[in-house]
């Protein structure tokens, strides 16, 4: 298909019957997508059955209807003789699949708050252990472990490396500072984005607010019970005057919570790449020139079709040894040849889109989407599209305006937490914040201020065993 694209390429470039051949290269593109989709399925497919098998009682009934309508969307591309579902559009599948992918992505939110909020009391209870337990080192040299971090850093010459180690430390620090201090780095932090797109400061903002808790998602407090009752625990327990019987079943149901989102988390992102690879399949299928596919697309086709009709998959697939030996080495091959003419999509889309007809602009939108779904953030919002230029510019009324907000919702928020809470907080959304010190001297200075403002022996004992966690990988 490389070939065919370069072709297709050098003719629209040279004005070579363009409508023409900027119809054929969408024809192509449909037709790589396809096929980079249908062999990664084939491959999943199976693996997605075999979850289903092992998922517990109460969750069974969720997942198989999701699984039913997968099936059925790929009946309707792979078994063309299934008369049981002649009456089911591809525009019927495409948003019956869309839809189960929008509920797991608003299910994925509330499991994620649930993650924020445990990392907030992991970091509490972290700090406390040491003085409920016994452990407490009341002889902790500060600038020595600071000088220790600091040459840790930058023992790499990694840029980004740098920054990572930086940003996991603070992490774990002491939280020693006012909350005008903290609302300063917020703010200088968000006028970096001065200039560019809306968009961006919106994401980077709503990540501070999730980190944070300061928006709670819809279900929340319904999806998942088992996990609210734990929150509600941790939220309701007073660090300051904890026992031993207290720690230590907080810190079972830690783990227990954590078992939890890990078990749905796992599920979900099984089926998301699924489901990502399905819509992908379907939009692409009533674009693609099905001319272009080869016998690794058959052999694919086969498996799933073999898959979807089976009465008993195990069975079906004792047969499948030879076809993924046929197939190995596809998939990356098959993504290799899609990466070379989708290239171009975006510059042909700005271009063609609105300048032939109706079909081109309409092929334009659906591999657009199709495109986004080969991202490897599984749960990209189709639907918003990838930043590609700057349309509407932050500016500093913009900036200001947020700043604002974001400053009065977390002074509002902060007059209900405890001074742990807060603390805690703080060193999560700092340690989301794009690197704020100017010079090496400054991260030093950082370091040996926030371990040194801090009289909590347990607290101290308590970070200097996780910063030599991290230290030593």
């Amino acid at each position: 298909m490389k070939k065919e694209a370069k072709i297709l390429l050098t003719d629209i470039s040279a004005d070579r019957n363009r409508e023409e051949s900027v119809l054929k290269y969408q024809k192509l593109l449909a037709a790589a997508l396809d096929n980079y989709a249908t062999i990664k399925l084939s491959m999943n497919l199976f693996t997605m059955y075999e979850m289903f098998e092992e998922i517990s009682l109460e969750r069974r009934e969720e997942i198989e209807g999701y699984i039913d309508e997968i099936n059925l969307a790929l009946r309707n591309v792979y078994v063309s003789d299934d008369k049981s579902i002649s009456n089911i559009s591809l525009e019927d599948c495409v948003k019956s699949i869309s839809d189960i992918r929008d509920s797991i992505t608003a299910r994925m939110k509330i499991l994620t708050s649930y993650t924020d909020a445990l990392q907030i009391y992991e970091y509490i209870i972290n700090r406390i252990e040491p003085a409920v337990i016994g452990t407490t080192d009341n002889n902790i040299d500060t600038q020595a472990l600071a000088q220790s971090m600091y040459e840790f850093v930058f023992s790499e010459n990694d840029k980004m490396l740098v920054n990572t180690r930086i940003q996991e430390f603070i992490a774990q620090l002491p939280v020693r500072m006012t909350k005008d201090r903290f609302f300063d780095i917020i703010n200088n932090s968000l006028s970096i984005y001065r200039g560019g797109e809306q968009r961006s400061v919106d994401d980077f903002v709503q990540t501070i607010r999730d980190a944070a808790l300061l928006d709670i998602p819809e279900g929340f407090e319904e999806e998942y019970p088992a996990l609210n009752k734990i929150y509600n625990e941790f939220k309701n327990t007073d660090y300051k005057n904890i026992d031993r019987e207290t720690f230590d079943s907080l810190s079972d149901k830690l783990t227990e919570a954590t078992g939890i989102i890990e078990s749905n988390v796992t599920d979900y992102l099984m089926l998301t790449e699924i489901i990502n690879d399905v819509l992908i399949v379907l939009y692409s299928e009533g674009v693609a020139d099905k001319s272009y596919l080869g016998k690794e697309y058959e052999t694919a086709s086969h498996i799933l079709k073999e898959l979807i009709t089976a009465d008993d998959i195990y069975q079906a697939s004792s047969e499948f040894d030879e076809y993924f030996v046929s197939l190995e080495g596809t998939q990356e091959s098959s993504f290799e040849e899609l990466s070379f003419i989708e290239a171009n999509l975006d510059d042909l889309s700005a271009v063609y889109g609105d300048m032939y007809s109706e079909e081109i602009k309409s092929n334009f939108e659906i591999l657009s989407k199709a495109d986004l779904l080969t991202s490897s953030s599984l749960f990209m919002d189709v639907d918003k599209g990838a930043i590609k230029v700057v349309e509407n510019e932050a500016d500093d009324i913009y900036i200001a305006d947020i700043k604002e907000s974001l400053t009065e919702d977390f002074s509002s928020i902060f007059k209900s937490l405890s001074k742990y809470e807060k603390r805690s907080i703080m060193a999560k959304v700092l340690s989301l914040m794009p690197v704020f010190f100017n010079t090496q001297d400054e991260i030093l200075e950082y370091f040996s201020y926030a371990l040194s403002s801090c009289s909590d022996k347990s607290e101290l004992t308590a970070v200097r065993d996780i910063v030599n966690d991290l230290m030593m990988g």
